[in-house]
This record gives structure tokens, sequence and C-alpha cells, in this order.
């Protein structure tokens, strides 16, 4: 498993990304922390046999879809919730 961190001050976002290949699939893990929340995302990507993607598509395509899930996960998160007033 490859594991990719960003390192930053405990008041700034943190992304940190586990990468994990496994019977022809990639699996990519991308968790956020941020303040005192923390937001987990996942992407899978399948390279299909007559597929011509070489290299690491399939690490980038995982982890894209994976920091998307976190993206989405962080939109639902920021809403205001019933009787909060809205930013």
């Amino acid at each position: 498993m490859h594991h990719i961190s960003v390192a930053a001050p405990p008041t700034h976002p943190m992304v940190t990304i586990a990468i994990d290949e496994h019977r022809g699939r990639t699996y990519a893990k991308a968790e956020l922390r941020w303040g005192g929340a923390q937001l987990a995302g996942m992407g899978i990507a399948y390279r299909h046999p007559a597929d011509a993607f070489t290299g690491d598509a399939g690490r980038k395509l995982a982890t894209a879809r994976a920091l998307s899930d976190v993206a989405d996960e962080l939109r639902r998160f920021s809403r205001p919730r019933a009787g909060e007033p809205s930013p």
C-alpha cells in the first residue's frame, strides 16, 4: 500500500491518501482532517484487460475518485443543519 501525506499545522487541513492494488483493482482512501472533523472517501479503479492504460493510470483514477468522494462529504458536512443560520 502506498501512502502520500501532506503535512500541515493543526489549524490547517491535512489530507492522507492510501492506495492499494489487489486482484486487478486499485483502491484509494482519502482522509481529510480539519479542526475536529475527519472525513473519508473511497475510490476504486478497474483495468479491463483490453484497456490500453499503462503505468499508474489506475492509481490516479482511484485517487481522483476518493478525493471527489471527500469533496462530496465536505459539502454535506458544511451545509447548515435545521435551525442553524446559513453563512
